[in-house]
């Protein structure tokens, strides 16, 4: 708990300049992406995720795809 009320500390002393905090903002950012990056199998925004959805489902709609038995080959071979 140290370590997190020094944190604070030094960021109240730039609290009132918002280029600074936002330099801090954008390095925190960083390293949390690169200490949760094993985390989670894809970093899609939300907006990218749902256009993907879009044209999948236009692709399901047209009977673009793969069977499930082309889909399983990948799969394994993935493996």
């Amino acid at each position: 708990m140290e370590l997190n009320a020094e944190i604070l500390r030094q960021l109240s002393y730039i609290a009132d300049e918002e280029s600074a905090m936002q330099e801090v903002l954008e390095y925190i950012k960083g390293v949390v992406r690169r200490h949760t990056a094993g985390d989670s199998p894809c970093c899609y925004s939300l907006e990218e995720v749902k256009q993907r959805l879009q044209r999948t489902e236009a692709d399901a709609i047209a009977g673009r795809g793969l069977s499930e038995e082309e889909a399983d080959k990948l799969i394994d071979a993935m493996l």
